[in-house]
C-alpha cells in the first residue's frame, strides 16, 4: 500500500541495530504478563495451524470430491459451483499469502536487523519460537520492551502499521469466503434458530432451547461446524474493522503527522523502534559498565586489604 512505502528500506543495517549487538541475557521479565503474552503467542499460533489444516481438508473436499466437509452447505442465494470457487480460491491465495509472509520474514531475519524484526507481524513469532537456551523467549522479551513507554501518536502509528500488513489477507483471502458464511450463518439462523416470543425473556429461552435442539442433532457435529464457522467470522470482523481503522488513522491524522523524510508509515515507525533501541542499548550497556567498574573496585579493594593484612 502506498502509506507503508519507506526509502529506507533497503538501507544498511547498522552493527547497533542488529541482534548480533545485543546481549539477550540482559532483558528480564519484570511482570506477570509478558509471560501469558509469550504464552498466547504460542496459542496463536497452534491456532493457526489448525485453521489452515481444516483449509487445507476443505480445498480438497472440495476440488478433489466436488462436495463439502460437512453437513452444513453454504448459502442457498449462491450457487454451489459458485460457492465451490469462491472458498477454493481463498483457500489457495491464503498459501500464498503465507508462502510470501514466509520468504519475506526470512529475508528480514536473514538481514538481522531488529527493528525490521519488530516491524514484521510474522517475523516476530518466528524470532520468538527459536529453540536453544531460551533465544526465542529472550527474544520476545527484546520485543516486549522495544513496545512499552511509547507515546499516543506511536502506538496509532504501529497499530495502523501492523493492520495494513494484514490487507491482503482480511481482504483478498478471506473477504470472499467469510461473506458466504455470513450468509450461510444467516440462512440457519432464519431456519432453525430464529427465537420467537411475546417478550424478550421468552424469545431469549426459545433462542437457547433451539441452539439445544440443533446440538443435539446429528451428535452435536452441527453446533460445533457453526461454532468455528461464528468463531473465524468473529475474528475476521475485527480483522476488517481494525483495517477500516488503520485507514481512517491514516486519512486523517498520519499522513499529516509523518514526516516525508521518512518515507511514509514504514519509515516513521522504523525509525521510531530504532530509536527506542538505541536508547534500550545504551542503558543496558552503560549498565553492564557500570557493575563492571563496580566489581573492579570491589576486587581492588579487596586486594588492598589483603595486602595490607600480608603488610602486618
Amino acid at each position: 500500500m502506498g502509506c507503508m512505502r519507506s526509502r529506507r528500506r533497503e538501507a544498511e543495517v547498522r552493527p547497533e541495530a542488529k541482534w548480533d549487538y545485543i546481549s539477550l541475557n540482559d532483558f528480564k521479565s519484570t511482570n506477570c504478563f509478558t509471560p501469558l503474552a509469550y504464552g498466547y503467542l504460542w496459542f496463536s499460533l497452534l491456532l493457526s495451524i489448525a485453521v489452515y489444516s481444516v483449509d487445507t481438508f476443505t480445498a480438497i473436499q472440495l476440488l478433489v470430491f466436488n462436495k463439502w466437509s460437512s453437513e452444513i452447505e453454504p448459502t442457498q442465494l449462491i450457487p454451489f459451483d459458485v460457492s465451490k470457487w469462491i472458498f477454493s480460491i481463498c483457500i489457495i491465495l491464503s498459501f500464498v499469502n503465507l508462502g510470501f509472509e514466509h520468504v519475506r520474514a526470512q529475508r528480514i531475519m536473514r538481514r538481522g536487523s531488529v527493528a525490521e524484526s519488530y516491524l514484521d507481524n510474522l517475523t516476530i513469532k518466528l524470532q520468538s519460537i527459536r529453540l536453544g537456551k531460551g533465544q526465542g523467549w529472550k527474544r520476545f522479551l527484546v520485543f516486549a520492551e522495544l513496545t512499552k513507554n511509547k507515546k499516543g501518536a506511536e502506538y496509532v502509528a504501529l497499530f495502523s502499521y501492523y493492520s495494513f500488513q494484514s490487507w491482503i489477507r482480511v481482504i483478498l483471502c478471506s473477504g470472499p469466503r467469510q461473506a458466504v458464511n455470513a450468509m450461510t450463518l444467516l440462512s440457519v439462523y432464519n431456519a432453525k434458530i430464529a427465537a420467537s416470543g411475546d417478550s424478550f425473556e421468552s424469545s431469549l429461552m426459545d433462542f437457547f432451547d433451539k441452539i439445544g435442539v440443533l446440538a443435539r442433532e446429528d451428535g452435536y457435529q452441527q453446533a460445533l461446524i457453526l461454532s468455528g464457522m461464528c468463531f473465524t467470522l468473529v475474528i475476521w470482523v475485527f480483522s476488517a474493522l481494525s483495517l477500516l481503522l488503520a485507514a481512517l488513522f491514516w486519512v486523517f491524522y498520519l499522513s499529516c503527522a509523518i514526516p516525508r523524510t521518512d518515507g511514509g508509515l514504514s519509515g516513521y515507525c522504523e525509525r521510531k523502534v530504532n530509536k527506542r533501541l538505541m536508547k534500550i542499548v545504551s542503558v543496558k550497556v552503560n549498565k553492564a559498565i557500570a557493575e563492571q567498574e563496580r566489581q573492579r573496585m570491589k576486587a581492588e579493594l579487596k586486594a588492598a586489604k589483603k595486602a595490607e593484612t600480608t603488610n602486618a
